[in-house]
C-alpha cells in the first residue's frame, strides 16, 4: 500500500482520541473532510519542528497551515462561501480561539485531571531525559495563558500547584496590630483549613459555571435552527468547534473510555445546558465517519541505536524539519539490491584508487627528504665549511675532522 502524501504529526494520543490537543483533532477533521484517504496520523516527536506540535508534512516537506488549501487534491471546505460569509467564518474562528480554547483549563488546572490524563499521555511517549522538561514546559506555557485570563486555579489546584496559595494562606493567619505588631488570628477549629478549601473550591466552580455559559451562549444562539454555521455543509468554523467539543466530551462519555476524565465539570455542564451543541458535535462526527476508538495511527520511525543526550538536545535547535515518513519499506526489492551492490562496488574501487594515490604521494615525499639530505651534505663539503683531514702517522686507522674556521676580519 503506497504511503499517503500528507502526514499529520500530532500530539500523543489520549485514548480513545488519537491526539491530546484540539489543534491536532482539528487537522484530523479537516483532512477527513477535504482530503480523505490522502493523509495519515502519527504521534509527533517533540524534538522536531522546534518542539512545536502538531505540524503537517507533504511528501516529507513541512507545510504551514495557511498553505494547506494549495495541496494537490485538497478540497477547501470554505471555497463556496461568499466574501461576507468568509469574514463571518474568520470571526467565528477568532471567537473560538479567544474564548473556548482557554477551557482546556479542564485538563491542565482543574484537579485531579492533569496527572491522570494529559501527563500520562505525554510521559508515555517520552524517554529520558525528555520526561524531565517537556511536560513542564508545555504546562507552564498554558499556565501563563490561563493565569492571564483569570482561569488558573478556579475550581481548585492540583498537587504541587498550591505553593503560592499556601504561602498566602499562611500570611492570612496573622493580623497586623497597632504599632505593626503581628498576632495570630483566633483559632477556629481543627477543620477550619478544610472548610476554607471547600469554600474556595465551591466558589471557583461557580465562577467556572459563569465563564462557561458566557462563552457558549453565543455559539448556541448562532447555531439555533441551523445544521451548520453556513448551510447544510460543514465549514472550517464547524470543524473548529467540533475539535474543541470532542476534546472535552469524548474522554468523559458513557460508557467511560480507557482514560476517563476524573473531574467532568465542563462536559457535564455542556450536556445538561447545551443540547444543541451536543447535537452539532454528534452530527459532524457522523458526517465525517470518525470512530475514535478504532481510528488508525501510524507508528513513528524510531532510531534503533538510540539518541545520546547531546543528540537529544541538539535536535531542539530551531531549523528545517528533518522528520521522515513512517511508511518506509524495510525489505528492499531486487532493483534496490542491485543498486546497492553497484554503489558498494564503486565505493571499493574509489577506495583502491585513493590508496594507490596515497602510496605514490608517500613515496614522493620520502624521495624529496632523501634528496634534500644529500644536497645539504654535498653543499657542506663543496663549500669548505666541513672538510675531511688526512690520516696522521701517530693516529693509525683513525680519521679526524678538521674544521676550517673562517677568518674574521676586524
Amino acid at each position: 500500500m503506497p504511503a499517503p502524501p500528507i502526514i499529520l504529526h500530532a500530539t500523543p494520543p489520549l485514548a480513545p482520541l488519537p491526539a491530546s490537543d484540539p489543534e491536532s483533532l482539528y487537522h484530523i477533521a479537516l483532512f477527513q473532510l477535504a482530503a480523505p484517504a490522502q493523509y495519515a496520523v502519527q504521534p509527533g516527536d517533540w524534538a522536531q519542528n522546534g518542539g512545536k506540535l502538531p505540524y503537517v508534512t507533504h511528501l516529507g516537506q513541512q507545510v504551514p497551515s495557511s498553505y494547506l488549501p494549495n495541496l494537490p487534491g485538497f478540497q477547501n471546505p470554505d471555497a463556496h462561501l461568499s466574501a461576507a460569509e468568509k469574514a463571518d467564518a474568520l470571526s467565528w474562528k477568532s471567537y473560538l480561539d479567544a474564548n473556548i480554547l482557554d477551557l482546556n483549563h479542564t485538563y491542565y488546572s482543574l484537579p485531579p485531571n492533569y496527572p491522570q490524563t494529559i501527563a500520562k499521555a505525554q510521559l508515555a511517549t517520552l524517554s529520558f531525559p525528555q520526561t524531565l522538561y517537556i511536560p513542564q514546559r508545555i504546562r507552564s506555557t498554558i499556565q501563563s495563558r490561563l493565569a492571564f485570563v483569570g482561569l488558573w486555579g478556579l475550581g481548585g489546584l492540583n498537587d504541587g500547584d498550591a505553593v503560592q496559595e499556601d504561602q498566602r494562606i499562611l500570611e492570612e493567619k496573622y493580623i497586623t496590630g497597632p504599632g505593626g505588631t503581628l498576632a495570630p488570628r483566633a483559632w477556629t477549629g481543627w477543620r477550619s483549613g478544610q472548610e476554607a478549601e471547600q469554600r474556595r473550591r465551591k466558589w471557583g466552580e461557580q465562577q467556572l459555571d459563569t465563564r462557561i455559559k458566557a462563552a457558549f451562549d453565543p455559539l448556541a444562539r448562532g447555531l439555533e435552527g441551523k445544521t451548520y454555521f453556513f448551510g447544510d455543509t460543514p465549514t472550517t468554523p464547524d470543524l473548529h468547534l467540533f475539535s474543541l467539543l470532542t476534546f472535552l466530551l469524548t474522554p468523559s462519555q458513557t460508557p467511560p473510555p480507557p482514560n476517563p476524565l476524573p473531574n467532568p465539570l465542563l462536559p457535564t455542564l455542556l450536556r445538561t445546558t447545551y443540547p444543541s451543541l451536543i447535537a452539532h458535535h454528534a452530527r459532524l462526527l457522523a458526517y465525517l465517519s470518525l470512530d475514535w476508538p478504532s481510528f488508525p495511527l501510524s507508528r513513528r520511525p524510531r532510531n534503533v541505536g538510540g539518541n545520546s543526550w547531546g543528540e537529544t538536545l541538539g535536535r531542539f535547535v530551531p531549523g528545517p524539519s528533518s522528520s521522515t515518513s513512517a511508511f518506509t519499506s524495510t525489505t528492499p526489492n531486487k532493483p534496490e539490491k542491485e543498486k546497492e551492490a553497484k554503489k558498494e562496488k564503486e565505493k571499493k574501487e574509489e577506495k583502491k584508487e585513493k590508496t594507490s594515490k596515497e602510496k605514490s604521494f608517500e613515496r614522493g615525499r620520502w624521495l624529496w627528504f632523501a634528496g634534500a639530505a644529500v644536497s645539504m651534505v654535498s653543499y657542506l663539503f663543496w663549500s669548505g665549511i666541513v672538510a675531511y683531514g688526512e690520516f696522521d702517522d701517530d693516529q693509525e686507522g683513525e680519521g679526524e675532522w678538521i674544521e676550517v674556521e673562517e677568518e674574521v676580519r676586524s
